[in-house]
């Protein structure tokens, strides 16, 4: 499935439950933000530990932390601070680079992230 239809199924899955439902689990928001790397501009790589992935990589890697890890993700911030944010193993910060070259963390991603549907789930 090409990246366009990707970002349109998110989109599309998180408006109706937007549309649907004024407020959504944290599980469910968890789940928005992981299906957020598909929003990153084509090309774009995550970097853990050095090393450049794309947003498939990025995505089954968050998938199988965070189904390892959900204990330690009982919220969506929970899940950016404990999960998304750096490697467990090393303690490195993930971080995102754009095609343009700009590098963000994955922190700052997730919590934009986070703010925006948030803001819009306060505005329905």
């Amino acid at each position: 499935m090409n990246k366009t239809i990707k970002s349109f199924l998110v989109i599309l899955f998180v408006c109706t439950g937007i549309c649907v439902h004024a407020q959504m689990t944290e599980e469910a928001k968890i789940e928005y933000l992981i299906n957020s790397v598909n929003t990153t501009p084509a090309g774009s790589k995550f970097i853990r530990n050095g090393t450049k992935h794309d947003t498939a990589a990025a995505i089954n890697h968050l998938r199988t932390k965070y189904k390892r890890g959900k204990k330690y993700a009982k919220t969506a911030t929970d899940f950016i601070e404990n999960i998304a944010s750096k490697s467990s193993m090393s303690g490195r910060n993930y971080l995102i680079e754009f095609p343009d070259g700009k590098t963000i963390t994955a922190k700052e991603f997730f919590t934009n992230n986070l703010k925006k549907l948030e803001t819009n789930l306060k505005n329905q």
